[in-house]
């Protein structure tokens, strides 16, 4: 199972591709048109630990402001902190034996699609 979790994870690595761009936000209750299913606690759990280095408050709350930097962080292959939290977040999922890595991976995919579309929009009051 853990070989399992680290390859879904190595293999999310290398399938992304969506290039960066900043984004900044006004106001809560942001990105209503985002529709993606959550994992695990445990997978958004490492998920967070891991991108709390680049982006302080990173989140996979949809109504947040910090949301759209925080799927930057997760989403930019092209970013040079993209490895480092790709791999951080990866080692901690490891842990996560009594997930289903293949929900983690609907996510990623998921989420990743929704920022590449989404990536410049703002919040508004």
């Amino acid at each position: 199972m853990h070989a399992s979790i680290a390859f879904s994870a190595v293999l999310a690595f290398i399938a992304t591709a969506v290039s960066a761009a900043p984004a900044s936000f006004a106001a809560t209750d942001c990105n209503p048109s985002y529709d993606v299913a959550s994992s695990t606690p445990c997978f958004t759990a490492c998920n967070v630990v891991a991108g709390q280095e680049w982006v302080p408050g990173w989140t996979m709350d949809s109504t947040s402001a910090l949301f759209i930097p925080s799927l930057t962080l997760m989403c930019t292959k092209t970013a040079p902190e993209y490895r480092s939290f790709m791999t951080k977040a990866g080692t901690c999922m490891a842990q996560c034996t009594a997930d289903d890595p293949e929900l983690f991976n609907t996510e990623f995919a998921g989420a990743c699609a929704w920022w590449s579309t989404h990536k410049n929009d703002t919040c508004s009051a």
